[in-house]
């Protein structure tokens, strides 16, 4: 069916947001010229409620990431996940967050207020879970705030998985993009994609002090994760002392647009893609109108992946009477 497309804005951001996913369908902001640019993928998806293997700019949930043979234990119990990606389980599964049309509660010039109710059992979850995702813009910054309740212990990792592209023409040239995460720590996965190990960043994948995507895939073409992702999928562990000084967990600059995006977050990770799998299968609002490998970057900011069988790594789980909060801020200068 069709998802219900709504804008926010204020002088400095345009943002389209979708029912679809609690999804952004789009973000425009100026470039050093004054002309405003879009950023975010602009997945047609997002409007027409098809399928897109992408899921471009949708609130993942569950969780995020991959479960090794969708299982997780919860106090004493093992929980069976779907098993939506092989032996695994991807993305919260077959009915998660990304796939859901959310409901409306509140609409506003400057905010939207979805929000999704998922029962107990739902892809092997447990747990009757009511969750919230608020889409704010203030001057130059855009700020999704995650809430979530729950009636049984249960696991809860939500992100939102836009693809950014600050020269706005999503043909590949975010390779030339700089890239800063306040990290030193890296996870790195096996064949499948999983996380096995939290490592110290190799010059490969140290992005703790600005370099652009291209001149990390020139030098390190053997690099064994990198050649295992077709690029970056890994989840960084952030520095706080380091987030300090850069004044924010991430950063990516376009020297031809002038645009920067900093990206702020309470989580403890952010998950770098490198969008080497993006295809044809996600079409795009406006010419190429295809997507296509490498032409924008994800950075996911979430709980460290699969927790359950990671190595150093441990679940936060949610338990009745509490409340899940999350917040991810992108400001554009």
């Amino acid at each position: 069916m069709p998802a219900q497309i709504l804008e926010i804005s204020s002088s400095n951001i345009s943002c389209a947001l979708s029912s679809l996913g609690a999804s952004i369908a789009s973000v425009r902001v100026p470039n050093a010229r004054g002309t405003f640019t879009e950023v975010a993928l602009p997945a047609k998806s997002l409007e027409t409620g098809e399928g897109d293997p992408s899921l471009a700019g949708r609130t993942i949930g569950p969780c995020c990431g991959r479960v090794r043979d969708g299982v997780i234990t919860i106090g004493n119990k093992k929980y069976q996940l779907t098993q939506n990606e092989g032996r695994n389980h991807l993305h919260g599964g077959e009915h998660g967050c990304a796939i859901s049309c959310w409901s409306l509660e509140e609409v506003t010039p400057a905010r939207v207020r979805f929000v999704l109710r998922l029962p107990d059992g739902l892809d092997g979850y447990p747990g009757n879970r009511a969750l919230s995702a608020e889409y704010t813009v203030e001057g130059n910054t855009l700020r999704v705030a995650y809430t979530a309740t729950t009636d049984r212990p249960t696991w809860l990792d939500l992100t939102n998985h836009v693809y950014w592209d600050l020269s706005g023409r999503f043909d590949g040239s975010v390779m030339d993009q700089v890239l800063e995460v306040a990290a030193k720590k890296v996870v790195h996965n096996d064949e499948a994609h999983l996380p096995v190990a939290i490592v110290d960043a190799d010059e490969a994948m140290d992005f703790s002090v600005p370099c652009a995507l291209s001149g990390k895939l020139a030098d390190h073409l053997d690099h064994p994760q990198l050649r295992n992702a077709r690029g970056f999928n890994n989840a960084y562990v952030l520095d706080p002392a380091l987030a300090r000084a850069m004044g924010g967990a991430a950063r990516l600059y376009d020297p031809g647009s002038g645009i920067r995006m900093t990206m702020t977050t309470d989580q403890p990770a952010v998950v770098l893609y490198s969008g080497g799998y993006l295809g044809a299968d996600t079409k795009l609002r406006a010419a190429p109108g295809a997507a296509a490998p490498g032409c924008a970057i994800a950075l996911e900011a979430q709980g460290l992946p699969d927790p359950f069988h990671m190595p150093g790594a441990k679940a936060s789980l949610l338990s009745p009477g509490e409340t899940y909060r999350r917040n991810i801020r992108w400001r554009f200068d």
